[in-house]
């Protein structure tokens, strides 16, 4: 009988066998990562031979060398180039950045914008000499060789992510750029014809010159609008959600800061196509009297006699009555009216007679309408005579009041008329003194 666990003549044949195989295989590997070892190690001290090191220390020497030309080029081409080129042509390349009447940049500040981005560019290059030599001095020493492949890896990576990324937008960004040439040759052509409508080279039935530049306006906002639109999918990174949310955060921040712009611009478009007034008219509105010298989307500036420049929303004009003394004066004239008292010993025709006979002798009035006088009130101490005029002329109404205040008092004292209430007459100690000049008294 058999002892059970015995293990037969023919299995140890085979694990032994087996073994010696595993011991020859492990035998040959062991000998091969030797032969490994020993190689580098041998060519670690063939490179520690003093002609290699000598090789080696002679091509940093050269990359050095290099580094340093390359570093008073750049220098001597910013520097004695391209500075000095912009001094001598600040007064040509910078002549300032101007809005309207504001001074946005001036020449100075660009001169100096445009010397730090030279230093900044400069700066750059030294860095980019610099971290391209370095990989380059550890490449030559065997025991910095991985350290340079790090580097340039660090360099080359995000290059190659840059153009494989540029490559698979181009077809987008051609996208973009037919939507924006096509957009701005739209735009020229409404500005063409904007212009030719406002020059009154082409006429459109009931639609007035006036308003050619605020259609224009509105139009190229909603135009510009919708390339917006059309382009805003197109952009990279457009479907991350840190695109959207900063352009959720844009739009909150315009609907909570625009409310007074967007009711301001849409007063503009309102008062343009009411045509309540234009450029160069005399207007009032509310304490505000001149003439208007500029019409913009948002405002009006009126300027008054006082040559003060007022500007005023036009959201509080469109809440406010108009008054335009120009819009009927360059055809039949407008009307401008002054109360005069005169006392009851005056009857109210030598009153008229002689407060025309002001009116026609007054500059800017016009003869025909012929001025007319009109009698308003019959008050306790004189009666209150208003003298109505017709001139073409409203910007003039101060010189105009003026000369016909003088001209009325030289027409009553020339005819003996003292222009004085009853309570001064009856007050003043003399009946005899009369108050008129000495060449006005009736002999």
């Amino acid at each position: 009988m058999e002892e059970t666990g015995t293990m037969p003549a023919s299995a140890k044949t085979d694990s032994a066998s087996t073994f010696t195989d595993t011991l020859t295989a492990a035998d040959t590997n062991m000998v091969s990562w030797t032969d490994k070892i020993y190689g580098s190690v041998s060519a670690y001290i063939h490179g520690l031979d003093v002609l290699n090191i000598l090789k080696m220390v002679g091509l940093s020497l050269a990359v050095l060398l290099v580094l340093f030309v390359l570093y008073r080029l750049t220098n001597h081409i910013f520097l004695k180039v391209i500075d000095r080129r912009l001094l001598e042509h600040r007064g040509t390349w910078f002549k300032g950045i101007r809005f309207r009447n504001i001074d946005i940049l001036s020449s100075a500040q660009l001169i100096r914008a445009a010397l730090l981005t030279s230093r900044i560019l400069r700066y750059a290059i030294y860095a980019l000499l610099l971290y391209i030599a370095l990989p380059l001095i550890f490449a030559i020493f065997p025991a910095t060789r991985s350290l340079a492949g790090t580097l340039f890896s660090w360099i080359v990576t995000p290059v190659i992510a840059i153009l494989q990324g540029f490559v698979a937008y181009i077809p987008k960004l051609l996208r973009i750029a037919v939507i924006i040439i096509v957009m701005r040759y739209i735009l020229k052509f409404l500005r063409y014809f904007a212009q030719e409508i406002e020059a009154g080279r082409l006429v459109i039935p009931k639609f007035y010159p006036d308003w050619a530049h605020a259609t224009y306006t509105l139009l190229r906002i909603f135009i510009i609008a919708f390339t917006i639109v059309l382009i805003f999918p197109l952009l990279p990174e457009s479907e991350s959600a840190v695109f959207k949310g900063v352009s959720v955060f844009i739009g909150v921040l315009f609907s909570i800061g625009s409310s007074s712009v967007i009711s301001n611009m849409v007063a503009g478009m309102v008062i343009t196509y009411m045509r309540s007034f234009k450029v160069g008219d005399r207007i009032k509105v509310g304490e505000v009297y001149g003439d208007v010298v500029e019409k913009t989307l948002f405002v009006v500036r009126v300027k008054t006699v006082k040559r003060e420049v007022i500007t005023i929303p036009n959201s509080a004009i469109l809440s406010s009555n108009v008054i335009n003394y120009s819009t009927e004066a360059h055809k039949e004239g407008i009307i401008l009216s002054m109360d005069v008292s005169v006392g009851y010993d005056v009857t109210w025709q030598r009153a008229h007679e002689l407060l025309i006979e002001a009116a026609l002798k007054t500059g800017y009035v016009l003869p025909d309408p012929k001025p007319f006088v009109l009698t308003k009130t019959l008050a306790d101490s004189a009666a209150v005579h208003s003298i109505c005029i017709y001139t073409k002329h409203p910007d003039r109404q101060a010189l105009i009041y003026a000369e016909l205040n003088c001209r009325i008092l030289d027409i009553f004292m020339r005819e003996g008329i003292e222009m004085i209430v009853p309570a001064y007459d009856f007050l003043r100690n003399d009946k005899e003194k009369s108050t008129l000049p000495e060449e006005f008294r009736r002999q």
